[in-house]
């Protein structure tokens, strides 16, 4: 056998307080954890109110920083543009198969200058122009004096068009693609470029591949700087591969704050906001330290504490005040249980509407009327003894009825009155089939016996008028079914449907089996009838209906279909038994 586990110190702790302590401490723990986890929802619902203000005040900067972007960019770009339409630069990257070599003829690169230094003279943001055709020649226009040995030296004997961003340049198919750095492998490396396939607008063809070096500067110039609401504000541009094109603000800082935006889900320190940039396809974002952030929800922490205390305080009170409450009718209950424990019989206590108040009431009638209950108990004693006499005698008068009418099948035979005996042997076998040695179900097969045998004594009365078909199907003649379910059916069809006709009459018994349900019909040609409720309101009818609702339930039961002169029709539903 399993030994029963000890209680613990807190449950034994536990058990031993009063109800009253115990609905006081119940009550006083939640309202303690209701507090604790609405403070802690407060809390986190104004941090991130604080979060999402944060992020809703910057976007409006960000998206005007973009704006200035966009046009500062706009206008190097359409300058660019600008080239494809130029005839002089069409000719000179279309005939590059003339010659061989990584240069431009000097005719060709002075003419590459005047064309270059349009743009150049410009803009001041741009510092070098790269030109290349579709055969690898470079010219370069640079603006920064620097870097111009190197890019000619390092190109002399380097294919230009083998460097990955070609490939992308011209898969874009003529738009402008950006890139963080500097993407030539020699010559300056400062700010940032973007590169371009150079279609010609006449013919559709590719004519060779631009790219313009520009300053950072540019990026700086772009930022709209407003009324900062947070010291630890930074912005920064970040391309598509979430690298660092740009940075301004505390530079100490600048590691730590791109290793938090590369890592989103390790982020406990800053906060980002961003907006896309339309031209680049760059992120421009604003970051700010989550403690300057936490550093405006002290009020709202420090009123939810002092809002808590409160709430805590008037928790105590009110649980002690409703556990007291609670627990006055059991102390009533208690009372009243110790006075009937020492011989009182008649309380006078009054309870209340609670729930143990109405559990007081009760035992209170309950001892009141315990002696009431006490003298009828004798009562229903006696009662159940004469029930079992009435069963006794209701088992006797069968046989006395059965010998009886077998003295007198007997005593016909005996004179040779064939016909008494006859009739006597039929009503001895109905009754037998009738009372069904006391048992409320009987097989289908013996109803059936109780009608042919009913029928036979009905026209032995009526010289044989009547007519009797049956056909039930033999997989339902063992089942089983209430007694007398067929009797006031048949009664009915020959009282009411065929003795009022003229000649002979039939009756029809059908039934059959569909899945879980045996159905049932009793159909005569009598005169019919108008009146349905003539049926349905006769006593053994009812009595049948109701015991088929009873035993079966309410999806069972019995219908009717007669009209005058067409006879009528009983359908009867029960489940297989």
């Amino acid at each position: 056998m399993e030994k029963k586990k000890e209680p613990s110190g807190i449950q034994k702790a536990w058990r031993q307080l009063s109800i009253q302590n115990q609905i006081f401490l119940s009550m006083f723990l939640i309202t303690l954890l209701g507090v604790g986890v609405l403070m802690n929802i407060v809390y986190k619902t104004s941090i991130d109110a604080i979060e999402q203000n944060y992020r809703a005040s910057y976007q409006s900067t960000l998206k005007n920083s973009s704006r200035v972007m966009d046009m500062n960019l706009k206008n190097i770009v359409d300058v660019g543009r600008n080239f494809l339409n130029d005839e002089a630069l069409q000719q000179i990257l279309e005939k590059g198969n003339e010659y061989g070599g990584s240069k431009f003829t000097s005719t060709d690169r002075e003419k590459l200058r005047v064309i270059a230094n349009e743009m150049a003279s410009q803009q001041v943001w741009v510092n070098y122009i790269v030109f290349t055709d579709l055969y690898g020649h470079v010219y370069q226009l640079n603006n920064v004096n620097q870097g111009t040995y190197d890019f000619y030296n390092y190109y002399s004997d380097k294919d230009i068009l083998e460097e990955s961003w070609v490939k992308q340049a011209k898969a874009a198919r003529g738009k402008e693609i950006f890139f963080r750095d500097s993407i030539l492998k020699a010559g300056t490396k400062k700010g940032f470029s973007y590169a371009k396939y150079m279609i010609n607008p006449s013919d559709g063809q590719g004519m060779g591949y631009m790219v313009v070096g520009l300053s950072q500067k540019l990026l700086g110039k772009s930022f709209v700087m407003g009324n900062e609401s947070f010291d630890s504000s930074n912005f920064m541009v970040v391309d598509e591969d979430d690298q660092l094109v740009y940075f301004v603000g505390n530079e100490e800082r600048e590691n730590a704050i791109m290793q938090s935006y590369s890592n989103p889900g390790e982020n406990h320190l800053y906060l980002f906001s961003s907006v896309t940039n339309s031209t680049t396809g760059w992120y421009i974002v604003n970051v700010v330290e989550k403690n300057e952030i936490s550093e405006e929800s002290k009020n709202i922490r420090l009123t939810s504490f002092l809002v808590a205390g409160c709430v805590l305080v008037v928790g105590f009170l009110m649980a002690r005040i409703i556990s007291r409450t609670i627990s006055h009718p059991l102390k009533q209950l208690e009372n009243t249980i110790a006075q009937v424990g020492e011989g009182e019989r008649h309380i006078t206590e009054e309870f209340d509407y609670s729930e143990v108040g109405r559990i007081g009431q009760k035992f209170k009638e309950m001892v009141n009327t315990n002696l009431e209950l006490s003298e009828h108990l004798m009562a229903v004693k006696l009662n159940e003894r004469e029930a079992e006499l009435l069963l006794l005698q209701s088992q006797i008068n069968p046989h006395f009825l059965y010998n009886t009418l077998d003295s007198l099948y007997f005593v016909a035979i005996m004179h040779g009155d064939d016909q008494m005996a006859e009739m006597v042997e039929a009503l001895s076998d109905n009754f037998k089939l009738a009372l069904n040695n006391g048992s409320k179900y009987i097989k289908v097969v013996d109803s059936v016996k109780w009608m042919q045998g009913y029928m036979k004594l009905q026209n032995m009365r009526y010289n044989n008028r009547f007519e009797l078909f049956v056909d039930i199907s033999r997989e339902i003649l063992q089942r089983e079914t209430i007694t007398f379910i067929f009797q006031p059916f048949i009664e009915n069809a020959m009282y009411h449907g065929l003795e009022p006709k003229i000649g002979k009459g039939k009756i029809s018994l059908h039934g059959w089996q569909e899945q879980n349900n045996m159905i049932f019909t009793i159909e005569d040609d009598g005169v019919g009838i108008d009146d349905m409720s003539r049926l349905e309101n006769g006593y053994g009818v009812r009595n049948v209906i109701e015991r088929i609702k009873l035993n079966y339930g309410e999806k069972y039961g019995v219908t009717f279909e007669s009209s005058p002169g067409n006879g009528t029709k009983v359908t009867i539903v029960v489940p297989v038994r």
